[in-house]
């Protein structure tokens, strides 16, 4: 598998609730990033994670706030160790009802056939909208 292959293969994984199946995919070191680098106790999706048990966490607090929708691919980039991946997304919030409507962009380095670097963009302020703040 390639690194485009292997990111497409995790996020099947992920939105076909495949947890187990989808760790396996990620590197013991990898660093994961889903929006912004740094925690806030405002969005509970803040934050850098590391590992298996990061990525785990990244999804499981997904799932406890938002309700995907609609989760489209426009265009993806294979490079090497690395793979990018852009489109739309459209979630509600489960706490507020709100919707969370973006474009985002994923970049991630696979190593030996594991994510070892997970950066997901989006439009962070309509995200904290979405979620009431």
């Amino acid at each position: 598998m390639n690194s485009l292959q292997t990111v497409q293969t995790f996020l099947d994984h992920i939105f076909q609730g495949r947890m187990q199946q989808a760790l396996e995919l990620v590197a013991p070191d990898a660093v994961f990033i889903p929006s912004r680098p740094e925690p806030s106790d405002r969005v509970p999706l803040y934050g850098t994670q590391h590992g298996p048990d990061g990525a785990a966490r990244v999804f499981t607090t997904f799932a406890s706030v938002l309700q995907p929708q609609k989760f489209d691919i426009h265009a993806s980039i294979d490079q090497g160790e690395h793979a990018i991946l852009y489109g739309q997304l459209h979630h509600q919030s489960l706490q507020t009802g709100r919707p969370f409507i973006s474009d985002w962009a994923l970049i991630c380095k696979v190593h030996h056939g594991r994510i070892s670097y997970y950066h997901f963009y989006e439009d962070t302020a309509a995200l904290e909208h979405a979620l009431g703040g």
